[in-house]
């Protein structure tokens, strides 16, 4: 083994990739189901599916896998800012899912020993992303019930610090005003610091025009904004997601972004998706009944803690029934469910689970499940 390699292995030594949800073709290989058997509850995407529009356009854009796709997705970028008032392209990035643009992100502004702040529990890719370039993550405890403490991240903030907001939350689907995203942004922008704010599931909550802050990036030269199709559009496999940026942050980005990030088909999804809003606003409304009447369900059994949700997603805490997040989700992929262990969540203990919002037939199937796992039916 070469010096460089050895001496790359020790630095990564304890650095461990995150865990994540929907991993069914995996799952279905390590055990004995199929994988067209499982209902996967275990990844946060839009049960319906992607529009039939999106279909449309990966078929008339078959013809195009012969050729490089456009190099910085330009086309795309442009449809997305025409959505928002007084931005243009070029406060707008593509990436190859979400993740590739947290990467990017912490690439482009982390460097060695600069501050990151991470309120707990939320999505994990952000501290691997920033260990990953060798920054320093100071997680902020939440309250009591699993929501961010404004005025304790305020308080954390320091110079030329980087913090990341995951809104609403992932796993625990809490949801933080505008205001007090913006009272951090303020805050954060008097002391020379970056606010990045994951929006990945902003289009589920009751009225995401309302609740986003894509239309503020004019506004506030130190702002982020990360947004999914992945979710929002069931492109999970064909992997979408975007920035939304002053024109130095996107510039700065595009420079170390690798060309021909996004594949053709996902370019021509992309577009078609982002056309379709009786699609989402559909999918919005049925989630929406969903979920209501699941939280609603999941707290009429004994034994299951509840959290409230403004995502498309429930986290429950398994504590009262004293069995872990494992033991539940190797139990209910006996019952050909997929449900997400918490217990790699930084700030979640090894008790508790996430579960997805699906279809009516697949949730009553989910209850049903619950039911017979805690003697309850």
């Amino acid at each position: 083994m070469t010096r460089l390699i050895k001496d790359t292995k020790e630095r990564l030594q304890d650095l461990e990739q995150t865990v994540h949800g929907g991993n069914i073709w995996d799952i279905a290989d390590e055990n004995t189901v199929r994988k067209g058997e499982v209902i996967d509850f275990s990844s946060n995407i839009n049960p319906i599916g992607p529009p039939e529009r999106v279909y449309e356009a990966v078929r008339e854009n078959l013809w195009k896998i012969g050729f490089y796709p456009q190099r910085d997705s330009k086309n795309l970028r442009t449809k997305i800012a025409e959505r928002y008032v007084g931005l243009t392209y070029k406060n707008v990035i593509v990436g190859n899912g979400s993740c590739e643009l947290i990467h990017l992100f912490t690439q482009a502004f982390v460097e060695s020993n600069t501050l990151t702040l991470i309120p707990i529990p939320t999505f994990s890719e952000y501290y691997y992303a920033t260990c990953k370039v060798g920054g320093i993550v100071r997680e902020i405890e939440p309250r009591g019930d699993l929501t961010f403490d404004v005025d304790k991240i305020i308080g954390t903030i320091s110079e030329n610090s980087i913090i990341f907001l995951c809104n609403p939350n992932n796993p625990t689907g809490t949801l933080l005003d505008r205001k007090s995203i913006t009272d951090i942004v303020d805050y954060a922008s008097r002391r020379e610091s970056l606010v990045f704010v994951d929006e990945g599931f902003i289009d589920f909550t009751e009225d995401p025009e309302r609740n986003t802050l894509s239309c503020n990036v004019s506004k506030y030269w130190n702002l982020f904004v990360l947004r999914s199709l992945t979710k929002s559009h069931g492109l999970a496999g064909l992997r979408i997601g975007y920035g939304i940026a002053s024109e130095e942050i996107i510039e700065v980005m595009h420079k170390l972004k690798v060309p021909w990030n996004v594949n053709c088909l996902a370019q021509a999804a992309a577009e078609a998706a982002i056309d379709d809003d009786e699609f989402l606003d559909r999918a919005r409304k049925t989630i929406l009944n969903e979920k209501i009447w699941m939280i609603s369900r999941l707290r009429s059994i004994p034994k299951l803690r509840v959290y409230d949700s403004e995502a498309n997603f429930i986290l429950i805490d398994m504590r009262p029934s004293c069995l872990t997040g494992r033991e539940v989700s190797n139990r209910a992929l006996e019952f050909g469910l997929m449900i997400r262990d918490c217990s790699s969540f930084r700030g979640l203990d090894e008790y508790h689970i996430r579960v997805a919002v699906r279809k009516r037939e697949e949730n009553t199937r989910l209850i049903r499940f619950f039911e017979n796992l805690l003697g309850y039916v």
